[in-house]
């Protein structure tokens, strides 16, 4: 299956195909843009591992939502961009709250010392689950701070339970690690 990316309806056909379940076409339509949306990425991150997980999560949701794709002049890569610029700013926003947690539970520890030590390991903690990558720290948001089972989050993030177990197991022992 040869596709030019800068034949008209290029990525129309890909689109299509993707919509009824096709991952050549999927496989394709990264191949043609995964590398303009991860220099785009990169110029947001100005890191190599958070543009890779911005990467990843466009191309999820690009996955997830094929149906939403809208296309530019037969091109899906300005819809793949805005998406990529959606996440980032996401993330900037769970990193803000989670900020704003940390201090406010900063505050309240500050007026009890004998909770010092306490809050230095929740910190830890905290700062632990912030330095995983995107999907890890999604599956340790919900499922051990929100309360959601595995099977939500393996629905959530279109993957098996068996693989929300292993990256939790994988993340409690980094956490448990760094906050030590």
């Amino acid at each position: 299956m040869e596709h030019s990316m800068r034949e008209p309806g290029g990525h129309e056909s890909l689109v299509n195909q993707i919509g009824r379940g096709s991952e050549p076409a999927f496989d394709a339509l990264y191949a043609g843009t995964a590398p303009a949306v991860a220099r785009f990425a990169w110029s947001l991150t100005g890191t190599r591992d958070a543009a890779e997980e911005l990467l990843q999560e466009t191309f999820l949701t690009a996955w997830r939502k094929h149906g939403s794709i809208q296309l530019v002049n037969g091109s899906a890569l300005p819809w793949l961009l805005v998406t990529c610029r959606n996440h980032a700013r996401n993330h900037v926003r769970r990193e803000i709250r989670q900020r704003e947690l940390l201090e406010r539970h900063d505050q309240s520890v500050a007026a009890d010392p004998i909770n010092g030590e306490a809050a230095t390991q929740l910190r830890a903690a905290l700062d632990s689950i912030r330095s995983l990558p995107e999907v890890d720290r999604l599956l340790c948001e919900w499922c051990l701070l929100q309360g959601y089972s595995y099977r939500e989050a393996a629905q959530r993030l279109a993957i098996s339970e068996a693989s929300v177990g292993k990256r939790l197991h994988r993340s409690r022992q980094q956490i448990r690690r760094d906050s030590h």
